[in-house]
């Protein structure tokens, strides 16, 4: 049967332990899933902006393939730098 401390209901600090167990069941739910979506590492995949060399080295292996041509080549190169 009950205790007879306790009464037949729970104590104001038993109802506060639950609710901070749940929400931090919750929150580590929540922690998992987003690592899991995000790959991880959050912080590295929400960039914006690439950095230059990126689209340096992009520009050129389309020279390399020929893709481009010099003055192209020159032109973006220029635009690319100024834009950072």
């Amino acid at each position: 049967m009950w205790a007879p401390c306790c009464g037949y209901g729970a104590e104001w600090w038993m109802w506060g332990l639950m609710l901070l167990g749940t929400i931090g069941f919750w929150l580590l739910v929540a922690y998992v899933v987003r690592a899991v979506v995000l790959g991880g590492r959050p912080a590295e995949r929400r960039s914006a902006t690439p950095p230059i060399d990126e689209p340096l080295r992009l520009l050129d292996e389309r020279l390399a393939r020929g893709e481009i041509d010099l003055e192209e080549y020159q032109r973006t190169r220029n635009v690319l730098r100024n834009a950072h």
